[in-house]
């Protein structure tokens, strides 16, 4: 039986292989197209795969008939990306966290898109997006997210939507209380200064990125 934790694999570069020790062993696996051949790739076997299908190779199309693989598939003119229909599906499924995973070079407007459908789902859902090097995470209105982390990391606090009012504590440059624009980049390259980081928001929507969220070793 799947935990309430699902993980959503999306197309676009293979994931850096680190990631995987990131990631649940009995997650709910749903694959968004030619994610689907991320997520074998990670030793994952997708519950759903859905989308459009204009990405997925014929040989992974068929390995997911094979595998018994809940497959849904969608009119190329949609409303919703393939990323947001597997968002969707899985607020429906009353997720209680929800993992993008992403090797980045997808398209850029793939990419905005994705990260402000994120924002939306994580004001009820526990949400964060692992896209590259990056781990992006989002804290809401009245929400408090804490990091494990290590002295020297970058941390980046950007607004999405709108401006986010922010407290931290952990951090070189703390906020007590402050606004962040979101037409202005006041909240990149700050750094931790110990093993965690709390960050708070009383008003508006936050992401949080760390840009290397992976072991620096892994790129040696």
């Amino acid at each position: 039986m799947a935990s309430g934790h699902t993980l959503i694999f999306i197309g676009g570069d293979p994931p850096h292989p680190s990631v995987r020790t990131h990631l649940p062993a009995d997650a709910y696996v749903i694959a968004a197209d030619s994610g689907y051949a991320h997520a074998i790739a990670m030793g994952f076997v997708p519950n759903e795969l859905v989308g459009d299908m204009d990405s997925i190779s014929a040989v992974d199309l068929s390995d997911a008939h094979d595998s018994n693989v809940l497959i849904t598939k969608y009119p190329t003119d949609k409303d919703l990306t393939d990323t947001e229909i597997a968002i969707a599906i899985a607020l429906a499924r009353h997720s209680t966290h929800i993992t993008v995973v992403s090797g980045g070079g997808d398209r850029f407007d793939h990419v905005l898109g994705m990260v402000h459908s994120l924002a939306s789902c994580a004001v009820t859902v526990k949400t964060n997006l692992l896209i590259g090097t990056a781990r992006v995470s989002y804290v809401g209105i009245a929400q408090t997210l804490s990091l494990d982390t290590h002295a020297g990391n970058i941390v980046s606090l950007l607004p999405i939507g709108g401006n986010a009012t922010v407290t931290t504590t952990g951090l070189q440059w703390e906020l007590n209380n402050d606004t962040l624009q979101s037409f202005a980049s006041r909240g990149i390259s700050n750094i931790a200064t110990g093993e965690s980081v709390t960050i708070s928001v009383t008003d508006g929507s936050l992401s949080v990125v760390e840009p290397f969220f992976l072991n620096p070793g892994d790129f040696q």
